[in-house]
């Protein structure tokens, strides 16, 4: 054994390593809250395998991890260049990997493992370092090679708006949107933003396989980092994680994207669950489009025709004006919130989600939650909403007119319509108003084309990953205002009829038959031949659909 080298731990003993040191840093201090989540040493291996090894030039021989941890995937890298014959252990630990982390004790478990595995001191484990290339980029390393990484690997911390124990200071914000401008947003994840860097540190040819939440498919934050990274490089891949044993119980993916000036649309490759096993191709995603559509199919959500040249234009937006309210409006209305006091009460209704199903309103039938308080027939006082917050009142004012109301986060498009326009809606629901609040006939037209098989199929396409779950689908106003009107006139007009038939049943949610011909009459309304392809549709559907439970 030469000057600097020691003693060699087995492979087993090196992932016995990696394991004690990403739980000893788990207890160290509260990496959850910090977005940490610990990858297995086996996905860590088969994802950095994409960037490592799958190369028209030969393995890459420079790796970076930009948020290292405890090392696994740096650890996964050193043991595939290996094995490619880029270099010995010792050799590719001293010279070929790199790593960065805010947290010295992370760098520290990092070296020691890496250390571990090569058989040599630590200290010799010179491109590990504390420092954070978020924001200072490759200056980290400034003995790192001057074209840029071969490979940029890793799983970066998952720091969010939506969850109190993730989210990023006002500053660390501020800092971001100076270093990377127009590419933060509100809701904007940490973690997408290691995409960016990943990019940046990236050499022409190179390719980054970088751990992320599902929700860079399609939240609305997410959008111009993936039309970066279209139009900067290639998304040669996409890794769907459906095995529900990654640490943290988080839902994650990972892109495969190759830095290419050639601008050319590429086939993406899908991978799929903790083996990452190849499961088929889809086109590549242009700029402005969401990237669920990549794995759509794998989750067998069906493929449907859309058209623009529906009634009036083809969209939503073109017959009615979509909306939603925010976070002032759900808590200006806790002023004016009360109780039932019986069937002579005059005050408007107040309905949340829990309270919309498919073409059926559950408002006193079902139970509901409101700043922290269980509801049966929830109504509002909207003068007292007027008296407490003026311009909160007016909004609200302004929605007692004929509209409809869109549930989030379900299972199929659920929409219950308000002809007479008195129920007051909760956020997050999505309102519709059609143009012209006396024309009740377009009122079920377009609740008809919402509750649509081939609008839920579309809508779990363009929000797949944007949902608490790959089971259900989210809209924004947006998102509604852009779905597409259906082709077929006269056939939308007969669907109108079944949707209005349905809302005004005493026991809609019971017809089997009922909703299956509304289903197969709109399907076509669609374009969706007639036949086998009408069938599949609403039988994947139906088999999602509320009203069969």
């Amino acid at each position: 054994m030469g000057p600097g080298r020691r003693g060699c731990l087995t492979s087993l003993e090196v992932d016995d390593l990696a394991a004690t040191l990403a739980a000893d840093l788990q207890r160290v201090d509260d990496r959850r809250a910090r977005g940490v989540f610990f990858t297995p040493s086996d996905v860590a291996a088969r994802l950095t395998a994409l960037a490592v090894e799958s190369s028209d030039h030969g393995p890459a021989t420079t790796v970076v991890d930009p948020a290292c941890g405890a090392g696994v995937f740096l650890l996964a890298a050193g043991r595939c260049m290996v094995d490619q014959g880029v270099a010995d252990p010792a050799t590719v630990a001293r010279r070929h990997l790199f790593g960065a982390d805010i947290d010295p004790a992370s760098v520290e478990a990092c070296r020691r493992l890496l250390a571990s595995w090569a058989g040599i001191e630590p200290a010799e484990v010179a491109g590990v370092v504390v420092g954070d290339p978020l924001r200072a980029g490759s200056a980290v390393w400034p003995d790192g090679p001057a074209t840029g990484f071969e490979a940029v690997v890793g799983n970066p911390p998952f720091l969010g708006q939506l969850r109190a124990s993730t989210t990023v200071s006002t500053a660390d914000k501020e800092a971001l949107r100076s270093r990377y401008p127009g590419l933060v947003g509100a809701y904007t994840d940490v973690a997408w933003l290691f995409l960016v860097a990943g990019l940046n540190l990236l050499a022409n040819d190179g390719r980054m396989v970088l751990v992320q939440p599902q929700s860079v498919l399609a939240a609305r934050d997410a959008g111009p980092v993936r039309d970066l990274l279209v139009s900067e490089a290639s998304l040669i891949g996409l890794w769907w994680d459906q095995s529900g044993g990654f640490a943290g119980h988080a839902e994650v993916c990972a892109p495969v994207v190759r830095r290419t000036s050639s601008g050319r649309r590429e086939a993406v490759q899908v991978l799929v669950d903790r083996e990452v096993v190849r499961s088929g191709t889809a086109l590549s995603p242009e700029v402005g489009e969401t990237w669920g559509t990549v794995v759509a199919e794998v989750l067998g959500i069906p493929q449907v025709p859309t058209s623009d040249h529906g009634l009036a234009g083809g969209r939503v937006g073109d017959l009615a004006g979509v909306t939603a309210g925010f976070r002032q409006h759900f808590y200006g209305l806790v002023a004016g919130v009360a109780e039932r006091t019986g069937s002579d009460d005059s005050r408007p209704p107040m309905v949340t989600t829990a309270s919309v199903d498919p073409l059926c309103l559950r408002w006193a039938q079902q139970p509901c939650r409101f700043d922290g308080r269980r509801w049966r027939a929830p109504v509002v006082d909207l003068a007292a909403v007027a008296a407490s917050q003026p311009e909160v009142g007016q909004w609200f004012a302004d929605r007692q007119r004929p509209k409809l109301l869109v549930a989030s986060q379900t299972s199929v498009v659920e929409v219950v319509a308000d002809p007479v326009g008195s129920l007051v809606p909760v956020t997050p629901l999505v309102v519709v108003e059609p143009n012209d609040p006396d024309d009740l006939e377009t009122l079920w037209k377009l609740a008809a084309a919402l509750s649509a098989p081939s609008i839920t199929a579309l809508a779990m396409r363009r929000s797949l990953g944007a949902a608490r779950s790959p089971a259900r689908l989210r809209l924004s106003a947006s998102q509604v205002a852009d779905l597409p009107l259906p082709s077929d006139a006269e056939t939308w007009t007969e669907g109108a009829a079944l949707a209005y038939d349905l809302h005004t049943s005493s026991d809609s949610s019971t017809d089997t038959g009922a909703w299956r011909a509304f289903g197969r009459i709109m399907a076509e309304a669609y374009g969706v031949a007639a036949g086998v392809e009408v069938d599949a549709l609403v039988d994947w559907w139906w088999s999602r659909h509320p009203a069969r439970f």
